[in-house]
């Protein structure tokens, strides 16, 4: 199998760094996978291994999320995390021709998808979506926001960033030097921390809203993977989407946050089984 491929494309006046694989013959459809938002995230550290096992069967698109990889370093500090990125992902479907794609995510990717599909008229081309441990937000533990929301800047805390998400794998010591060597791109921290910046005289706001109740009105088949050894977010948190619509489908299986980096074989099962069938495997 060949290794993904690097590329660069303007996607909405950003240039935005994407991989690809491609099968040996003509693809079933296309894939685009999100990666996730942590401190040294980008679409090759997310999902180098995943790629090659879906590009057996279809063309795989990874891009570099705004603010992550060398994708360019910009924020919205008047706006959500989810909607300017879900515009620059539907700018980035545009400038490849895509018009009809299977999505999937991982965490803060995953909440992304869910948020960008929950209504009637989603911005981005999805044929399905699978979130793989992306709540849309909340359910978050106190660990989830407190452990992985701070980095002291070495690369020895990355370490204990990546073993916060999984368990030990092959390529564990290669994803912390790759995670790290993205920290050190000018304005990648800066761009994760930027948003967590408040005026010094108000708090952060309490947002309460009906989630996940709007993703009832998505057109589009959902698939939340919640991993069951995950304690960065609640137990059991995949129950708020139970039986929510006929369309969207709750997968429970034995893993950490990022089952995409220590178990591809498992993730790449769940994710073609789904594209191929539109049903929880």
């Amino acid at each position: 199998m060949a290794p993904p491929r690097p590329y660069t494309v303007n996607a909405g006046g950003f240039t935005t760094r994407y991989w690809e694989s491609t099968p040996p013959g003509q693809p079933r459809g296309t894939v685009v996978l999100i990666h996730d938002g942590a401190f040294g995230g980008d679409a090759i550290g997310s999902w180098s291994t995943v790629m090659p096992l879906l590009a057996q069967h279809y063309r795989v698109l990874a891009p570099d999320l705004l603010g992550y990889g060398d994708t360019d370093k910009v924020v919205y500090l008047d706006r959500p995390p989810y909607a300017f990125r879900t515009a620059h992902l539907a700018a980035f479907c545009a400038a490849l021709d895509i018009d009809a794609a299977h999505f999937a995510g991982q965490s803060f990717g995953g909440s992304l998808l869910l948020r960008a599909l929950a209504t009637p008229t989603p911005e981005l081309p999805a044929l399905s979506a699978v979130s793989i441990c992306g709540t849309g937000g909340p359910w978050r533990t106190s660990k989830g926001v407190t452990e992985l929301g701070r980095f002291d800047g070495t690369e020895d805390d990355m370490r204990r960033l990546v073993a916060l998400m999984t368990d030990d794998y092959p390529g564990f010591d290669d994803t912390i030097a790759l995670r790290y060597a993205n920290t050190r791109k000018p304005g990648h921290v800066t761009a994760c921390l930027a948003p967590r910046l408040r005026h010094p005289t108000l708090t952060k706001p309490d947002v309460r809203d009906d989630w996940p109740t709007p993703l009832r009105d998505s057109p589009v088949p959902v698939l939340v993977v919640e991993a069951t050894r995950d304690d960065l977010l609640e137990p059991d948190w995949g129950h708020h989407f139970d039986n929510l619509a006929p369309h969207i489908h709750v997968h429970r299986m034995d893993a950490r946050h990022a089952p995409n980096l220590d178990q591809p074989d498992a993730v790449a099962d769940l994710l073609l089984t789904f594209f191929d069938q539109g049903s929880t495997p």
